[in-house]
């Protein structure tokens, strides 16, 4: 028998010894509600046990769920309006509301902050979520996620969109986080060269299709960017012209410049794209473009004084287009001057600000577009 109690007891010490759930660490994630990315700290990530994503409770907040937590009594309560409750007791492992016992996976306690069940808080209080993959090129070490909590009714960023626009917070806030204390070098470190940079290579950038959902997302983005040197030129068609005179107004209005995108290249065909412009817009331009007539648009404008813009490079509306393609498109002799077209896709808006910064951490000049600029010509 004392064999047995003995063993009994080495037992409980074991049992007693082993760190609990509640110890565990966090996992390094990011986490978004709508369209906000929040700060890259340990209060804001999430605790991943299995399949099951934890959230830290606090987070619903900011989508109207509210909480009262007591660490001491291993409790929080989930609320919205009266009646409608979850309670956590994170000593039993119990889950309640209103009506009863849920069959939910237990929530779990680090210090004051309880973990909650993400997918199932989402579902009961009429949520979502999604999980997106941030790009290597943001982050190349290693696969990180961002764990994005979304409202139901509300107008946000699709993922793409939403990582492209947060990826240098992205970067900059998981290189804060992971970076560790400067060694002291044993020996003198060798001097750094000078960053390569092309401040005599010239950027024209316009824009085309109109139609294609990104053209607002694209303004937004050049907003705090309407200096004379970085407007922007969008090419519209007669169908675009007639679909979205408001957009039209609105490229105008915050100075951006206007050319017309002709299917034929004939001067009929100008002639008429240019009454539709100046009846939505109250605009005349002799700013040009085309594609498949381009010869013919060419021919156009140098018999009528019209000017006539080919792009460089020109960049679709694909969901695949990274900034790294368009990037490495970018010329790197002096003295070059290109046009880059792109179409007004929300893929395109989700890279054009990696592209602008880096445009100007290499010291590119981006150069608008007038009608007394001499064009570039491809053909």
């Amino acid at each position: 028998m004392k064999k047995i109690a003995v063993m009994i007891f080495v037992l409980f010490l074991l049992v007693a010894l082993m760190p609990p759930v509640s110890q565990a660490s966090v996992t390094p994630y990011f986490m978004a509600v709508n369209d906000d990315l929040l700060p890259f700290t340990a209060a804001n990530m999430p605790y991943v046990a299995g399949s099951d994503i934890f959230v830290p409770h606090v987070i619903f907040r900011q989508v109207g769920v509210w909480e009262t937590a007591s660490a001491a009594a291993e409790r929080v309560r989930l609320y919205r309006g009266g009646e409608t409750f979850v309670d956590f007791y994170t000593s039993t492992g119990v889950t309640e509301d209103q009506n009863g016992t849920l069959a939910w996976p237990s929530a779990h306690r680090i210090g004051s902050t309880f973990y909650l069940p993400l997918r199932q808080v989402c579902s009961y209080f009429g949520l979502s979520f999604e999980i997106l993959d941030v790009r290597r090129e943001t982050i190349p070490e290693e696969q990180m996620r961002v764990i994005r909590i979304l409202q139901p009714n509300m107008w946000v960023f699709n993922g793409a969109t939403f990582l492209g626009y947060n990826s240098r917070a992205i970067r900059s806030a998981y290189n804060d986080y992971f970076q560790q204390p400067p060694r002291t070098p044993e020996t003198e470190p060798p001097e750094e060269e000078p960053q390569l940079t092309f401040s005599d290579v010239t950027m024209h950038l316009s824009f085309y299709d109109l139609n294609a959902g990104g053209a607002n997302l694209i303004l937004d983005t050049f907003d705090d960017h309407t200096e004379a040197d970085s407007r922007l030129c969008f090419f519209v068609s007669a169908e675009e012209i007639a679909e979205n005179p408001g957009l039209v107004r609105r490229i105008s209005g915050v100075g951006h410049t206007v050319g017309l995108w002709l299917e034929e290249g004939t001067l009929e065909e100008y002639h008429e794209l240019s009454a539709l412009l100046f009846e939505a817009a109250k605009i005349r331009t002799v700013l040009i473009s085309a594609d498949e007539a381009a010869e013919t648009a060419m021919e156009t404008a140098e018999n009528f004084g019209l000017v006539f813009w080919s792009a460089s490079s020109s960049f679709q509306a694909s969901p695949n287009l990274t900034e790294s393609q368009v990037t490495n498109a970018l010329p790197t002799v002096g003295g070059e001057r290109q046009l880059f077209r792109f179409a007004c896709s929300e893929n395109v808006a989700s890279v054009l600000p990696g592209v602008l910064a880096h445009l100007r951490e290499f010291e590119y000049v981006v150069a608008g577009i007038t009608e007394t600029t001499e064009p570039v010509h491809s053909h």
